[in-house]
C-alpha cells in the first residue's frame, strides 16, 4: 500500500489574524513560535563560540551548518544575505518532503566531503542563518525560482528577513503551533575589493577575458559572481577545485536567463568565461 504523506503549502501572504498563538515576526529571530513547545532546534556554523560573537569568513575560508534537533524533524534552513538575498539551503537542491532530521543527530551543510563553495557567491557583510523544524513538511515551492540547474541553493522570490518572516508566518499557520520551532545564527563575510578587472559582457552568448591579477581565485570568483548580482542574476550552483571555480546563476524577467560562470587561475593569471545556458 503506497504510503501518504501530508503536505503543508500556501500560495500567497494573505492577512494575519489575530487567532492565538499566531507565528510572531521578529527582528532578531526572524520569525518566532510564542506558544511553549517540546520540539527544539540548534544552528551554528564551525566557528561559532557563542551567541555574543559573530564569526568572520572571507571567500576561500570553509564554511559549515550544523542543525540539531531533539525530535525527528524536517529543518529548513534559510540563509538572508547582506543584500537582502534570501536562499534555501540543500546539499541536494529543493526537496519537497524537506531534510529530515532524526532526533539529537547532527545535520552539516554542505555534506561531508562537499567543498565549501556558498561563499564563493556571497557579498560582503552580515548574513544571518533561519533553521525552521517542524514534526510534518513544509512546501517552499512556490517561493522559490525553479530551474534545470538546481544545486544546493535556491532563490527564494522574497526580499530580506522581513520578507521571509510574513511568507513563514502564512505557511506556518496551519501547522499547530506545538510541532514547530526556530532558531537563528549569524555570520559576516569580509572581503577585499579588486579594482581594474576586466568587465564581461553579460548580454553575449559567450564572453572570455584573460588578465594577471594578484589574487586568490576565490576573490575573483566572488568580484564576478557581484557583477553578475548587480545584474539581477541570482546563483543556483557553484563548484570549487583546485586551480577553478564554476557557477550556475538564472535571472528572472519575461524570460528566464541563465548563464553559467567559469574562473581558472594559472600563477597569476586568470581566464574568466561567461557562457548564455538559456
Amino acid at each position: 500500500m503506497k504510503k501518504f504523506t501530508p503536505y503543508i503549502t500556501f500560495l500567497a501572504l494573505l492577512p494575519l489574524g489575530h487567532a492565538t498563538a499566531a507565528p510572531q515576526l521578529s527582528a532578531q529571530s526572524i520569525i518566532v513560535n510564542p506558544t511553549p513547545t517540546g520540539l527544539n532546534v540548534n544552528i551554528r556554523t564551525n566557528r561559532t563560540v557563542n551567541s555574543q560573537q559573530i564569526p568572520s569568513y572571507a571567500p576561500g575560508d570553509h564554511l559549515e551548518f550544523y542543525t540539531r534537533a531533539n525530535k525527528d524533524a524536517y529543518v529548513y534552513l534559510f540563509n538572508v544575505d547582506a543584500q537582502d538575498q534570501v536562499t534555501l539551503l540543500s546539499s541536494n537542491g529543493l526537496r519537497a518532503q524537506g531534510n529530515l532530521l532524526k532526533a539529537n543527530t547532527s545535520q552539516r551543510f554542505p555534506e561531508k566531503g562537499e567543498a565549501s563553495t556558498f561563499l564563493l557567491t556571497l557579498p560582503q557583510g552580515l548574513n544571518r542563518l533561519l533553521a525552521v523544524a517542524s514534526l510534518v513538511p513544509l512546501d517552499f515551492r512556490p517561493l522559490t525560482t525553479q530551474t534545470s540547474a538546481q544545486g544546493e541553493m535556491t532563490p527564494v522570490n522574497v526580499k530580506g528577513q522581513a520578507g521571509l518572516g510574513q511568507a513563514l508566518t502564512v505557511a506556518l499557520r496551519s501547522v499547530p503551533p506545538q510541532n514547530w520551532t526556530t532558531a537563528t545564527t549569524q555570520y559576516t563575510i569580509a572581503r577585499r575589493a579588486l579594482s581594474g578587472l576586466p568587465e564581461l559582457d553579460v548580454k553575449a552568448l559567450k564572453t572570455q577575458v584573460n588578465f594577471r591579477q594578484n589574487a586568490r581565485l576565490s576573490e575573483v570568483f566572488a568580484a564576478y559572481a557581484d557583477h553578475l548580482r548587480a545584474e539581477g542574476y541570482l546563483v543556483t550552483q557553484s563548484q570549487y577545485r583546485q586551480g577553478a571555480a564554476q557557477g550556475v546563476f538564472v535571472r528572472q524577467g519575461a524570460q528566464l536567463r541563465q548563464v553559467m560562470l567559469e574562473v581558472a587561475q594559472r600563477d597569476q593569471t586568470f581566464f574568466v568565461k561567461l557562457m548564455r545556458q538559456k
